[in-house]
C-alpha cells in the first residue's frame, strides 16, 4: 500500500535526524529565515536530509532521499535576523522528486514508517539490542571519563531502534544507512551488529586507557628530584 504523499520544505543538513530527537538549529542564511517563516504560518514541519559531500564540479547541494521530518516546538528571534529554533523529530520520509518554486527546495514526499513492528523477531531482537545499548553507554562513560545514567533500555522496540541510532557515536554515513533500513527487524539486527563492534573497540580503548595511566603513575613513583 502507497504512503500518503505530501509537500515539504527541505533542509539538507550534515546531521541526521531520527524520531524522536530534539535539534536546536541557528538559522542565517535568508531562504532559510524565509523556509522557517512559511513553516511557523502553516504545520510547522520541514524534513531534515544528511547532504552529501559536494562534488568538486557542481555548485548545487545532493542530499541522501530518505529523511525526518522536523516539528518546530521554539523560536527565537534575534536583533540581526537570524533565528535560534528547536525541532523534534517526528516521522521518516522518502523523497520522490523535488520542486524549485521557492527559494528553498520542496520535495514531494512519502511517509516511510518502519514496517514488520509486529513481527514475531521483534522481541528477542530487543532483548539483545536492549542488552548490548546499555553495555554500549556504560563503557563510553567510563571512556569518556563522564556519567551515563541507564538501567534498561526502552521495552518499545521502535524507541529503542530509533534512541539507539541516536546514541550511537559512529559516522553520519552509517547513521543515515540505519534510517533508511526498511524494516524493524532489519533496523534492530544491524544496530547490534554496530553494537558488538563498537563494544570491541571501546574495550579495548579502555584497557588502553589503564595500561597507560598504570605505566604514569608506576613511572611517577619512581621519580626523584634533586
Amino acid at each position: 500500500m502507497r504512503e500518503e504523499i505530501l509537500e515539504i520544505p527541505l533542509f539538507p543538513l550534515d546531521t541526521v535526524l531520527f524520531p524522536g530527537m530534539t535539534l536546536p538549529l541557528h538559522i542565517f542564511e535568508e531562504r532559510y529565515r524565509l523556509m522557517v517563516n512559511a513553516c511557523l504560518g502553516g504545520n510547522r514541519q520541514f524534513g531534515v536530509l544528511l547532504a552529501k559531500p559536494a562534488q568538486a564540479s557542481s555548485s548545487e547541494t545532493t542530499a541522501y532521499p530518505v529523511g525526518t521530518a522536523a516539528l518546530i516546538t521554539h523560536v527565537d528571534a534575534r536583533e540581526d535576523g537570524d533565528l535560534d529554533i528547536q525541532t523534534a523529530g517526528m516521522e521518516r520520509f522518502r523523497v520522490l522528486s523535488i520542486l524549485y518554486t521557492e527559494p528553498y527546495a520542496v520535495g514531494r514526499i512519502e511517509t516511510f514508517p518502519l514496517e514488520q513492528v509486529q513481527s514475531p523477531a521483534v522481541m528477542s531482537q530487543v532483548k539483545k539490542a536492549g542488552g548490548l545499548f546499555v553495555r554500549y553507554l556504560r563503557l563510553v562513560a567510563e571512556v569518556l571519563g563522564t556519567v551515563i545514567r541507564v538501567e534498561e533500555a526502552p521495552r518499545d522496540a521502535s524507541s529503542l531502534a530509533y534512541l539507539i541510532g541516536i546514541a550511537l557515536q559512529v559516522s553520519m554515513e552509517e547513521k543515515q544507512g540505519l534510517l533508511s533500513v526498511m524494516t524493524l527487524p532489519a533496523l534492530l539486527a544491524r544496530e547490534a551488529q554496530i553494537l558488538s563492534r563498537e563494544e570491541t573497540l571501546l574495550t579495548r580503548m579502555r584497557e588502553m586507557q589503564e595500561t597507560n595511566t598504570g605505566y604514569i603513575q608506576g613511572a611517577t613513583g619512581h621519580l626523584s628530584l634533586n
